[in-house]
């Protein structure tokens, strides 16, 4: 078992089995049979769900989209890394190109889906006077405000204010821990890093000695206790064997051939895309998930050789994306469930000396769905009006994206989770 938060108060990690694929996080005692009465009482047929994409490093939005309106001067700043007239264009979007590798993926990848009308577009999203550190800007990012104090993820303020009080499921990071944009002050959430896998179980033991050790891990989540230290202790217990029965049904049997979170839509290899096709499955199940988290794999921190590390992250993310917007459709869950993809900056609109590019400002973003408002929601830098750092301008706040989404989306007032939200502004992203 692991423990976050020393003070073991308000946010706690509540427990990871060895073995166990799942790790739960909440701020107080949730009985074994509230937890699953919880998920299925939350689980509203029609609820949105949000899902969060984070691209680490700082993808390129030029090397990504190039602008074919602007091609003279991008090559004039880049000549190492030149774009030729063969690139593709963005189908239905004269003015931009589209890297090679984002129309790799079921019905033509990225570019397929923004042809279809199922993506929206947002480059040149940043925040004024930007930090070019990844940390900060990151944190940023996660938390919804440009503060470097520590606190509550985005998301994670949202759960407090309309999440369940004992739903863990309700929010989601398919990974090994809670990403920070899911952290909260008491709501509680889950770190899922295999759903085949989240089952209470013990290294070493098997037969008569694993079924006693879950017989006293049993015992240890129903004895009476007091203190914030026992208590979390217990919950801990509880929560760890309540959802991993809870997620037993769909663990997969590769003996009996059977997988329960299968569904009609192959995706290619790797633990990004199978990642995706868990929470695919997840989400059509009736386990109350409102929002969700996931990292992109790949190199988008692109110093040196970006040709070859910025093509396999953007082909891994086309096939892995366009795989689960397959899915969900297939599944009949596409229309309730909205994707937004973020990195935490751009890069610099010159090349550097060893083929990459450097921390700049002004990067990349989209909503994608079936609900999303497709298009290019705002403006492409202009490659004639650099600043005087010469990094491209910030032609639309994150802060912005993230109370457009929280109202449009979500449904519910941004100024409830976002500081800035009176002064942010809205943009329309769903239809």
């Amino acid at each position: 078992m692991a423990c976050y938060d020393p003070t073991l108060t308000r946010r706690q990690v509540l427990g990871r089995g060895i073995g166990l694929g799942l790790t739960l996080y909440a701020s107080k005692l949730l009985t074994l049979d509230r937890v699953l009465e919880a998920a299925q009482a939350q689980a509203v047929p029609d609820a949105p769900v949000l899902v969060s994409v984070f691209l680490p490093g700082g993808c390129d939005l030029l090397g990504a989209l190039p602008p074919m309106d602007q091609l003279g001067k991008l090559n004039d700043l880049r000549r190492s890394l030149a774009v030729g007239d063969e690139i593709p264009r963005m189908p239905g979007e004269s003015r931009l190109g589209v890297h090679p590798a984002l129309t790799d993926g079921l019905g033509g990848g990225i570019a397929g889906l923004f042809g279809a009308g199922k993506i929206g577009l947002l480059p040149g999203i940043d925040y004024a006077n930007p930090d070019f550190s990844h940390f900060h800007s990151r944190h940023f990012w996660e938390r919804g405000m440009v503060a470097e104090a520590a606190g509550p993820g985005w998301m994670g303020r949202w759960l407090d204010r309309h999440g369940s009080g004992d739903n863990p499921l309700q929010g989601l990071s398919m990974d090994s821990t809670l990403s920070p944009v899911l952290t909260t002050a008491g709501a509680p959430a889950a770190a899922i890093d295999d759903p085949g896998d989240a089952a209470l179980s013990f290294g070493g033991t098997w037969g008569k000695g694993a079924d006693k050790a879950a017989q006293v891990w049993e015992q240890l989540a129903a004895v009476p206790r007091a203190g914030a230290g026992p208590i979390a202790a217990g919950r801990a217990a509880a929560l760890t064997s309540q959802v991993g029965r809870m997620l037993s049904p769909y663990a997969s049997d590769a003996k009996a051939g059977t997988d329960p979170l299968a569904g009609p839509i192959a995706y290619p290899t790797g633990k990004f895309a199978a990642r995706l096709r868990s929470l695919a499955g997840l989400i059509a199940q009736p386990l109350g998930i409102r929002v969700a988290t996931i990292d992109a794999p790949g190199d988008y921190d692109t110093h040196d050789d970006q040709p070859t590390d910025l093509d396999k992250a953007l082909r891994e993310l086309s096939q892995g994306l366009s795989a689960f917007q397959a899915d969900l459709e297939a599944r009949g869950v596409a229309d309730r469930v909205l994707t937004f993809v973020w990195s935490e900056f751009g890069r610099r609109p010159k090349s550097n000396d060893s083929v990459g590019t450097d921390h700049g400002t002004g990067g990349i973003a989209w909503v994608q769905g079936t609900r999303a408002r497709g298009g290019v929601l705002s403006d492409v830098p202009d490659l004639g009006a650099l600043g005087a750092d010469g990094n491209l301008a910030v032609t639309i706040d994150f802060r912005r994206v993230y109370a457009s989404l929280l109202e449009g989306w979500m449904g519910t007032d941004a100024a409830e989770v976002l500081p800035d939200a009176a002064t942010a502004g809205r943009l329309a992203l769903v239809r």
